[in-house]
């Protein structure tokens, strides 16, 4: 550590002192001797720090206490009012703060929708009319934390890459499928973000040469995400229960789920495709409602699109399930570990 920073020997004993007293570092034992001084080895107590991780879901707003590990502590989740964001995101993190053992340093709101670079919301459906509200500035005023606002998909894609299906992978694409229907590209390692951040917004594909305005929902995603397909099953004669639409289309005996089956299938490896002419991954993660095709349908997914793009990917499903995100936030906080250990530095 001394090499690597540039102080002294001495000082960084002191430094790695003050940490393992704070309760940051534990240590793991000695190196054996090279003929000098054994050293002593350390690593990162990762149950030391916790962040406040902020999801949406249907009208519900949550809050998980974590640590860096990803390890759920706590759950809070109540109504969500769209025309008070900030306080009923703060009133989660709240509740969740004064019951931990282990306070939070950093909040983390996983948004379904689009911030941009200053950090305002430019496509959060869920918040309605105050959609360009800078929610990190605000709600850092109102808690006195760090608060970092990062679109769900790409939190999930994160948390994939470093814990799940795309573990180790530089270069990968996830397809998720929910309410919506958005894309993340992971490059070299990094989240490909766009001029205005707005990569990935597949959503928004047209469903033929003609194109349309551009509104906050695009007409792939409103026929092809969850909520579409139960739609079309009931136009069809299919009760596809809204919790699990794939998987009780898949399990469906009728002619005709094995239609709308096969035409959504086409429809996401199309979603895919696109994604793997543009940026070639080496692999694609389907997640959300995608991870409950069976066996089958998951096989026919992957042939299409090995198929029909240009260059070879890995076809996998998401690991993750609903943490996910959470796994996601940890990894986006650790890449400015400084604003973790600001207490244990002052």
């Amino acid at each position: 550590m001394a090499q690597l920073t540039g102080y002294s020997p001495s000082t960084v004993t002191g430094i790695v002192q003050d940490l393992s007293d704070a309760g940051y570092l534990r240590e793991l034992g000695q190196q054996e001797s090279t003929g000098g001084r054994r050293r002593t080895l350390f690593e990162l107590n990762r149950s030391s720090v916790t962040v406040a991780v902020v999801g949406f879901s249907a009208s519900r707003v949550w809050c998980s206490l974590v640590d860096l590990d990803g390890l759920r502590l706590d759950f809070q989740e109540h109504d969500f009012d769209p025309t008070h964001p900030v306080e009923s995101i703060a009133t989660s993190v709240t509740e969740v703060h004064g019951r931990a053992q282990i306070r939070p340093v950093h909040i983390v709101i996983a948004l379904p929708g689009v911030v941009t670079s200053d950090g305002s919301l430019a496509l959060a459906p869920a918040f309605g009319p105050m959609a360009h509200l800078r929610l990190a500035e605000e709600l850092e005023a109102k808690t006195g934390l760090p608060t970092t606002v990062e679109n769900d998909v790409n939190l999930i894609a994160l948390g994939e890459r470093c814990s799940g299906a795309g573990n180790g992978v530089d270069n990968l694409v996830l397809i998720h499928v929910d309410d919506g229907i958005g894309a993340t590209i992971i490059a070299n390692g990094e989240v490909l973000e766009g001029a205005s951040r707005s990569a990935g917004e597949i959503g928004f594909l047209p469903q033929s040469l003609q194109a349309k305005p551009q509104g906050e929902h695009g007409d792939y995603e409103t026929r092809w995400n969850a909520q579409g397909i139960q739609k079309l099953g009931a136009q069809n004669g299919l009760r596809l229960p809204s919790e699990d639409v794939i998987g009780s289309l898949c399990q469906s005996s009728q002619p005709q789920a094995a239609e709308l089956l096969a035409e959504v299938l086409q429809a996401w490896a199309f979603a895919a495709i696109v994604c793997v002419c543009i940026v070639n991954p080496s692999r694609v993660i389907f997640s959300g409602h995608a991870v409950h095709l069976g066996e089958t349908a998951r096989d026919e997914l992957r042939e299409m699109v090995q198929r029909s793009a240009p260059s070879s990917a890995d076809v996998v499903f998401a690991e993750l399930g609903s943490t996910g995100i959470l796994h996601g936030a940890i990894a986006k906080v650790l890449k400015a570990p400084e604003t973790l250990f600001t207490e244990a530095a002052s």
